[in-house]
This record gives C-alpha cells, sequence and structure tokens, in this order.
C-alpha cells in the first residue's frame, strides 16, 4: 500500500541500508585521513549577503560566490576567542567531519 515496502522486501531493504552504510563509513574514514589541499578560494570571492544565525565564536551567513552566482552558508569563525576558550581541537574537528562527510546538504568545499 503505497511507498511502504512488502514485510518480505524489509530484508532486502535493511541488507541493501547495511552495505550503503558500510560503504559510507569506508568513504568517510578515507577521506577523514586524507590532508586536504588548501582551496584557492578566498573570503574577497564572495558577497556576503544576510546573517542566519551567531554563536559564541562567531556567526554563519548566507553568502554567494561571486564568479558562479552559486550561494553557500558560510559559518566566520573569531579565531582568538577560539584559541582564548580552548576550543582550537574542537572546531578543527568540526571542519574535518564537513570535509569527509558526503551528503547532498553539505559541501564539502569548506576553506
Amino acid at each position: 500500500m503505497g511507498n511502504t515496502p512488502a514485510k518480505t522486501d524489509l530484508p532486502a531493504v535493511a541488507e541493501t541500508v547495511k552495505n550503503w552504510l558500510e560503504k559510507a563509513k569506508l568513504e568517510f574514514d578515507e577521506r577523514w585521513r586524507e590532508t586536504k589541499p588548501q582551496s584557492p578560494v578566498k573570503l574577497e570571492d564572495f558577497d556576503r549577503l544576510k546573517t542566519l544565525g551567531t554563536g559564541s565564536f562567531g556567526r554563519v551567513m548566507v553568502v554567494m560566490h561571486k564568479a558562479s552566482k552559486d550561494y553557500y552558508a558560510m559559518k566566520i569563525l573569531d579565531k582568538a576567542k577560539i584559541i582564548k576558550l580552548k576550543q582550537v581541537e574542537h572546531t578543527s574537528n568540526e571542519k574535518r567531519v564537513l570535509y569527509a562527510a558526503q551528503f547532498p546538504f553539505i559541501e564539502n568545499g569548506a576553506v
């Protein structure tokens, strides 16, 4: 009925999802270990349009890449505050997770 799979299909669906998750984990682990090359993108390449939110270390803004006209959410951090509050490793890990994750709504081109 509708989009609900029949009960006989559930083991096959579960196996497909399990295989996909295992593959995604291997890809994530591989990207986590690799050293990301520095991006040629600079802050000056973007127009800052609107602040989406603010937090302890900075803000998230909607930006538009000047050349491509593509929109992105950019996290702008206060490095001095991150260092003062001893959050450097935490912040670096967050960046690595965003780089290593490959999902439709996560942009992997983090600078």
